[in-house]
């Protein structure tokens, strides 16, 4: 089952123990992350985050740099193989676009794949 999530996504210096700091500032908040995908493109550190509080999580985010949203649609999917590929085929059928993905699992019986696609409000009612 999918349903309309937002990423809070966050551009910050690339330094040393940076992720470190932002986690300890979304645990003193009491945000939890739910999923998250994190890079560097030279000088510069790339967040999205999914948390239990999203609204919480980008005013605490903002005071380490630029924070805004990305609209996206979250997916409880069956942790097992094939799943992703059922998800992806899906939306490519319908000819939906796939722009970013990222997810996380654990050994339950569910993962969060969080989506952010061409068209977030079909692709959410497909998956």
């Amino acid at each position: 089952m999918a349903k309309p999530c937002k990423s809070c996504f966050l551009t910050v210096g690339n330094e040393v123990g940076k992720l470190a700091e932002i986690a300890a500032k979304l645990k003193e908040a009491g945000v939890n992350i739910l999923a998250l995908c994190a890079w560097t493109e030279g000088d510069t550190g790339k967040m999205l985050v999914c948390t239990t509080d999203n609204e919480k999580a980008c005013s605490v985010l903002k005071t380490f740099g630029e924070c805004g949203w990305k609209e996206g649609i979250c997916v409880e999917a069956d942790n097992r193989p094939g799943a992703l590929q059922a998800i992806a085929a899906k939306l490519a059928g319908a000819g939906i676009n796939i722009d970013l993905v990222y997810a996380t699992a654990t050994d339950a019986p569910k993962a969060r794949v969080v989506l952010h696609t061409s068209d977030n409000a079909k692709a959410a009612k497909l998956v």
